[in-house]
């Protein structure tokens, strides 16, 4: 494709480093994160086309800039960002047609990220299988390591995080949005049926059908083009929850334990340093399976499913190690108004928060900033009604700070 070839040419200006000050040392630690060698617990918010709306504009949208600030007046620590694009015309505007201006105007996003001193977290390949629909390949494509859409991924990878590994605004790396979220489902059903499509792709069909194997080993390949270049920042995976019955399945669709969650929850997350999920008011069910300490199976609930999440972090075998010393991040969660209704969102925000306090969740970011997409769903800002959002998390940080 003239694409690649066109993407090949730009290698060296892929490569170049950009000005900054000194990188952000933020790090996965053994259980924790760290920032500047201490212990670090914060929470921030998905800042999903802060970017985006600049790039797409031509450069003439700047009202992220003012979003940034508006982020520093509240304490927020750091946003998650979409670094390149949605839809396969989206991707091959912003950054395969004309990669120099896509990193002049990453250079000055991040420049002014570090002027509020707000960290990023850049996500590389948000919408998986826009990138497979790009390259004419099926979406098992992503498990190929010789196919066209990996050797973009590594290529991509290697020239995103060679330019910005020593940037002061970057603090981690993040693979795609929720592309774990149908590995589980057998292949009798049909995942292909609902993954997104742009309108001039080919039709899914069972060709399209993925695997938890086709999304590891495309993380596991991700995870290791980054640490080739950048020993320091975390690699996330940006996945959703696991399903509740993932462990049992593909053979029986039996209710896992939490100890089963927090297996899946690690299997999940590959050799990625971090372990990382997202967790919405839909994501909670009736009970988890029955165990020896409840028989009659936990309640599912938000707080039940965060505590099974971070379990294995803190709890050790019988050799005295964590069964998976990887420290978490809650990479979205949120309250939708037109879903549930401005006050019960309202109070099912106060619920998430206290659950994200109670079990000393290490990272974690709401969903979302400023989005004018979703204003009246999920988006808050400093003006709407969801302003409240904003108070919170400054308040949950200002707590934070004091954890040991």
């Amino acid at each position: 494709m003239k694409t690649i070839k066109k993407l090949l040419i730009t290698l060296l200006l892929g490569a170049a480093v950009s000005t900054s000050a000194s990188a952000a040392d933020f790090r996965a630690g053994n259980g924790v994160f760290l920032l500047n060698g201490q212990p670090f617990y914060g929470i921030g918010v998905n800042y999903q086309d802060a970017f985006l709306r600049y790039m797409e504009s031509g450069g003439r949208d700047v009202t992220w800039k003012a979003g940034l600030a508006t982020l520093k007046a509240y304490n927020i620590p750091f946003i998650r960002i979409n670094a390149i694009g949605f839809w396969p015309d989206n991707i091959q505007k912003n950054y395969l047609s004309n990669p120099a201006l896509y990193y002049t105007r990453m250079d000055e996003f991040l420049k002014e990220c570090a002027a509020q001193n707000v960290g990023v977290i850049m996500d590389l390949f948000w919408n998986y299988p826009a990138w497979t629909d790009l390259n004419l390949e099926r979406v098992p494509a992503w498990g190929d390591a010789n196919s066209k859409t990996r050797v973009m991924m590594r290529k991509i990878t290697t020239d995103i995080v060679t330019r910005y590994k020593d940037n002061a605004a970057v603090w981690a790396w993040e693979f795609s949005n929720e592309s774990n979220a149908l590995i589980d489902i057998p292949a009798t059903i049909g995942n292909y049926q609902w993954m997104a499509k742009a309108a001039t792709a080919p039709a899914r069909t069972a060709a399209d059908n993925i695997t938890v194997d086709t999304i590891i080993n495309a993380l596991n390949d991700f995870t290791a083009t980054v640490r080739a270049i950048d020993k320091v920042h975390p690699v996330f995976s940006g996945h959703d929850h696991p399903r509740n019955n993932a462990y049992h399945l593909p053979t029986s669709w039996a209710i896992d334990t939490p100890a089963q969650y927090g297996t899946i929850l690690s299997r999940d997350n590959g050799t990625a340093d971090t372990v990382s999920m997202h967790l919405y008011p839909y994501g909670e069910f009736a009970a988890f399976g029955p165990d020896a300490t409840n028989p009659a199976g936990l309640p599912g609930t938000f707080n039940n499913i965060i505590a099974a999440s971070v379990a294995r972090s803190r709890t050790k075998d019988a050799a005295g190690k964590l069964l998976d010393p990887r420290p978490f991040f809650l990479g979205e969660f949120g309250t939708n108004d037109k879903d549930l209704t401005p006050t019960v969102a309202q109070a099912k925000f106060y619920e998430q928060t206290a659950s994200i306090i109670a079990n000393r969740v290490p990272l974690s970011a709401l969903w979302v900033f400023d989005w004018a997409a979703q204003e009246g769903l999920y988006s808050v800002t400093a003006t709407n009604s969801r302003k409240y959002q904003l108070d919170r998390l400054k308040e949950m940080n200002t707590t934070m700070k004091t954890w040991k």
